[in-house]
C-alpha cells in the first residue's frame, strides 16, 4: 500500500510540475516547447521512463494537458504504464505569494494505470519508487513536516472521471481491477472539513475461475486539520456494495491519524445459495436474514499493532464476538484473540429448506482463545451442545448433549456425547490427537438401532472408479505422502437396516496403528461379530465404505473364486432370497503386521452353509494366500478351496485331498452315534485318500470302489446306522461331481 501511495505521489508530482511549471513558464516567457522539453528531460533522468503528451494549453489561470502517457520501464516499446486523456488545472496566482495554492478546478479524465506483478515477484512500478534515505536526520524530517504544515492548499473542486486501475499477477494468474472510477471532492481545504464521493466497480478473477464484479459507492467527510494528524479524522457516511442479491452497507469513522481509532458498524443482507452458484453449485436452498457487524479498534502505526476492543457478527439471537491484539510488523502476522459463540438453531433453521416432520433446534455455545503460536494451532476452548437437533441426509440427530473440549487444534476430545440418531438412543465418546502428523483417534459408540434408507451422498472423487489394488499400492509407495492414523474403536449397534445389509446386531473392536488408504503400514488387531441377517448385494455394500470393504474382504474374495469354480457357496433358501447372502452369525478376527493382514478367523454361518477361512492378505503386494472351508449343510458336503493371486484378480482351486478326507472322515462321525462306524469311517477315509491320487476315469472308479467298500462295511453295522450309510453314499456321489467341476475348471485355466 505504501508503494502505491508513493507511486501516486510521484505521478502527481509530474503532473504538478507540468501545471505549476506552465505558470512559471508563462511568467518567465518560456514557450510551451521549452516546457515540454523540460518535462521530458525530467522523466528521463528521474523516472527512467518516457512520457508523452500532445500539447500544453497555457493561460493566466491554469494549464490543460492532453493525452498524457508514461511508459513501462525505460521506453514505450515495453508498453504503457499509465495514461490520461486530459488533465485540467486552474489556479489563482495571487495567493501563491502568501503560500496558498487556491485551485478552482482539478480535473483528470480517462486515467488508466496497469500494475503487473512479475513471475519473479517484482512489480512494474518498482523503478519509480526511490529507496528511502537511511541517513536522513530526524531534524530534517521534522523541518520538512513543519514547512509542509505552513503551506495551505485549497480547491473548489477536484474530480477524476472514468479512470481504470488494473492488476495482474503473473505468478498465480489472478487478475483484479477498479473500473469506471469516479472521484469528486468539493471545497477541499487542508484546514477545514470537506466532502468526498467515490464510486467504482471492482472485478476479480482467479486463474480459470469465475469472474466476480462488485459496484461500490463511498460517501465520506474528511478533515486534515491543517496537517495536524492527531486532530485529523474521516467520517464515513456510507459505503455500499452489491453482488447479485447481496447488499453491504457500512458507516462509522476513524479519528486521530497518529494513533487511529476506528468505530464501524454495518449490515450484510440478501445472502442465499444462488449467490454462490458459480463457486458451489450444489448448495441446498437457504436464505440468511440481515447480518449485523460492528468493530471498535485502535492502532499503533509505528509499532505495527492494533487492539480490537470488540468485533461482532450477529444474526437475530446468534452472535460471534471477538477481542484481542494483532500485529503486522513481523515477517508473519501475530495475534492473540478470544471469542465467544452463541447459536440458536431454532432461528437459524428458518433460513433453510427443511425436511417435513423435522425441526432442528437447540443452542450451541462456545468460548475460544487463539494465538499465533504452534504455527497457528494454538486454539483452545470448548463447544457445548444443549438439546441440539440437526439434519445431514440420511441422518437426523436430536437431543444432542455434550461438551467438546479443545486443548489445541491437534488435541480435541469429548468424554460424553449423547442423543438420538435417526430416532434411536446413542452414547459415545471420542478424542483426536495429532502427534507428528499422525492422527490418533479413539472412538466409542453404543447405538440402540440403526436404520437408513440410503447412504450419505459422496463427492465426485469418492464415486469415481477405484484403481486396482496393485496400482494403488505402487502409487502409494512412490508418493510416500499418505495420511496416517492410529485408531482405537469399540462400537456396538443393535438391529441394523441399511442399503444392501441387515442384521440383528453388530459389534466391532479395533486397535490399529499406521492406518492409511493403502493399509501398507498397518499393525494391530480388528475383530467383529454379526448377529443373524443378510447381505442383499455384496458388491454394492463393500463399495460404500472402506472399513466395510476390509472387514468383508475375505468373504468377497471367497465368493469371487467360488463363482469361477462354478460352486454356489451361498445358496438361497427360496426364490425370494435369491442373490442374498443370508447368515445366522458372522465373526472375524484379523491381525495386521506391517501391512500383512493375517486372517486369524473368519466364520460365516447360515442355514445352508458354514464357511471358515484363514490365511494372509498382503496390502503391500495385494497378494493372497488363503484357505476356505465351506460346508453345504443340505448335503453335509465340505468344500476346501485354496486361494491365491491378488485382491483384484484372485485365483483358486479345490483342495481335493482335504475336501475328500474331511467329507468321508468327518461327516460319518458327525452323523453316526457313538463309535459304531468309527472303523467304517477310517476305512472309507483310506479308500478316499487313495482315490484322490488317481485322475480321470481312474478317479471315478476309485470313488465307486470307496462307495462299495463303505456300503459293505455298513452292512456289518446295526440297522440304526443304515441311514448314515446312505448319507455317506450320497455324499461320495457328490464328491464325484465336485471332481468333475474341478477338472473342468483346471482345463479352462
Amino acid at each position: 500500500m505504501k508503494k502505491l501511495l508513493k507511486l501516486c505521489f510521484k505521478i502527481a508530482l509530474v503532473l504538478v510540475i507540468l501545471g505549476v511549471g506552465a505558470v512559471v513558464a508563462l511568467r518567465m516567457m518560456f514557450p510551451p516547447e521549452k516546457l515540454k522539453a523540460m518535462a521530458l528531460e525530467y522523466a528521463k533522468n528521474n523516472l527512467q521512463r518516457e512520457i508523452s503528451f500532445d500539447g500544453i494549453s497555457l493561460n493566466l489561470v491554469g494549464v490543460t494537458l492532453d493525452n498524457f502517457a508514461i511508459s513501462e520501464n525505460t521506453t514505450f516499446k515495453n508498453g504503457t504504464f499509465a495514461k490520461a486523456d486530459k488533465l485540467v488545472v486552474k489556479i489563482a496566482l495571487k495567493p501563491l505569494f502568501k503560500k496558498r495554492v487556491e485551485i478552482a478546478t482539478v480535473q483528470l479524465d480517462g486515467l488508466d494505470v496497469n500494475v503487473i506483478k512479475n513471475k519473479n515477484g517484482s512489480f512494474n512500478f518498482d523503478s519509480l519508487i526511490p529507496a528511502s534515505d537511511p541517513d536522513a536526520k530526524p531534524e530534517e524530517k521534522a523541518q520538512t513536516a513543519s514547512d509542509a504544515s505552513a503551506f495551505v492548499l485549497v480547491a473548489e473542486k477536484i474530480a477524476a472521471n472514468d479512470c481504470d486501475f488494473s492488476y495482474k499477477d503473473l505468478q498465480t494468474g489472478m487478475e483484479a481491477s477498479l473500473n469506471d472510477l469516479n472521484i469528486e471532492i468539493n471545497q477541499f481545504d487542508m484546514a477545514e472539513p470537506f466532502d468526498v464521493k467515490v464510486n467504482f466497480t471492482t472485478a476479480y478473477q482467479e486463474k480459470n475461475g469465475p469472474a466476480v464484479s462488485v459496484p461500490v459507492n463511498i460517501a465520506l467527510r474528511a478533515s486534515l486539520a491543517g496537517l495536524d494528524m492527531k486532530n485529523a479524522y474521516v467520517t464515513v457516511n456510507n459505503v455500499s456494495a452489491s453482488y447479485k442479491t447481496v447488499k453491504f452497507q457500512l458507516k462509522g469513522g476513524v479519528k486521530d491519524f497518529t494513533a487511529p481509532q476506528a468505530d464501524f458498524s454495518g449490515t450484510l443482507s440478501g445472502i442465499n445459495n444462488t449467490v454462490f452458484a458459480d463457486f458451489l453449485p450444489n448448495l441446498p436452498n437457504f436464505s440468511l436474514p440481515v447480518i449485523n457487524m460492528s468493530v471498535q479498534a485502535s492502532a499503533d502505526l509505528d509499532a505495527g499493532t492494533a487492539v480490537i476492543s470488540q468485533a461482532k457478527l450477529s444474526v437475530m439471537d446468534s452472535a460471534l464476538t471477538a477481542a484481542g491484539r494483532v500485529g503486522w510488523n513481523s515477517p508473519a502476522p501475530t495475534y492473540s484473540v478470544s471469542a465467544d459463540l452463541t447459536t440458536d438453531l431454532a432461528q437459524i433453521v428458518q433460513m433453510t429448506d427443511t425436511v417435513a416432520g423435522f425441526n432442528p433446534g437447540g443452542v450451541i455455545t462456545g468460548s475460544f482463545k487463539a494465538t499465533d503460536k504452534q504455527d497457528g494451532k494454538d486454539v483452545s476452548g470448548s463447544v457445548t451442545f444443549k438439546n441440539v437437533s440437526a439434519l445431514y441426509a440420511p441422518f437426523t440427530a436430536s437431543k444432542l448433549n455434550g461438551t467438546i473440549v479443545i486443548a489445541s487444534l491437534d488435541n480435541i476430545s469429548c468424554n460424553s456425547f449423547t442423543g438420538l440418531l435417526n430416532g434411536e438412543k446413542f452414547t459415545s465418546s471420542f478424542s483426536y490427537k495429532n502427534v507428528r502428523d499422525v492422527m490418533n483417534i479413539v472412538f466409542n459408540l453404543d447405538l440402540d438401532k440403526l436404520t437408513m434408507n440410503a447412504f450419505p451422498s459422496s463427492g465426485a472423487q469418492e464415486t469415481s472408479s477405484e484403481q486396482p489394488a496393485e496400482e494403488t499400492a505402487a502409487k502409494s509407495a512412490s508418493s510416500g505422502a499418505e495420511m496416517m492414523m492410529n485408531v482405537k474403536a469399540d462400537i456396538k449397534v443393535g438391529p441394523i437396516s441399511v442399503p444392501y445389509f441387515r442384521a440383528d446386531g453388530f459389534a466391532l473392536k479395533a486397535n490399529l496403528t499406521g492406518v492409511s488408504e493403502s493399509m501398507q503400514k498397518a499393525n494391530g488387531q480388528v475383530s467383529f461379530n454379526l448377529q443373524p441377517g443378510a447381505i442383499t448385494n455384496l458388491d454394492s455394500f463393500v463399495k460404500e465404505n472402506k472399513i466395510v470393504k476390509i472387514l468383508l474382504l475375505p468373504i468377497s474374495i471367497v465368493r469371487k473364486v467360488a463363482g469361477v469354480l462354478n460352486i454356489d457357496l451361498f445358496p438361497a433358501e427360496n426364490n425370494a432370497q435369491k442373490g442374498e447372502i443370508a447368515f445366522t452369525s458372522g465373526e472375524g478376527a484379523y491381525t495386521f503386521v506391517n501391512g500383512l493382514m493375517r486372517v486369524d478367523k473368519t466364520t460365516f454361518d447360515s442355514k445352508l452353509t458354514n464357511l471358515v477361512g484363514s490365511g494372509n492378505i498382503d496390502f503391500k503386494t495385494a497378494a493372497l494366500d488363503m484357505k476356505v472351508s465351506a460346508t453345504l449343510l443340505t448335503s453335509q458336503t465340505p468344500v476346501v478351496i485354496k486361494i491365491g493371486g491378488t485382491m483384484d484378480n484372485p485365483s483358486g482351486k479345490l483342495d481335493v485331498v482335504n475336501t475328500v478326507g474331511s467329507l468321508v472322515g468327518g461327516i460319518l462321525n458327525y452323523k453316526t452315534p457313538g463309535k459304531v462306524v468309527s472303523g467304517t469311517a477310517n476305512l472309507a477315509g483310506d479308500v478316499a485318500t487313495g482315490a484322490v491320487k488317481t485322475t480321470g476315469k481312474v478317479a471315478n472308479t476309485a470313488v465307486k470302489t470307496g462307495a462299495d467298500v463303505t456300503k459293505g462295511a455298513a452292512n456289518v453295522a446295526t440297522d440304526t446306522v443304515k441311514g448314515t450309510v446312505n448319507v455317506a453314499k450320497d455324499a461320495l456321489k457328490g464328491i464325484g461331481s465336485l471332481f468333475k467341476k474341478s477338472d473342468s475348471s483346471e482345463e479352462k485355466k
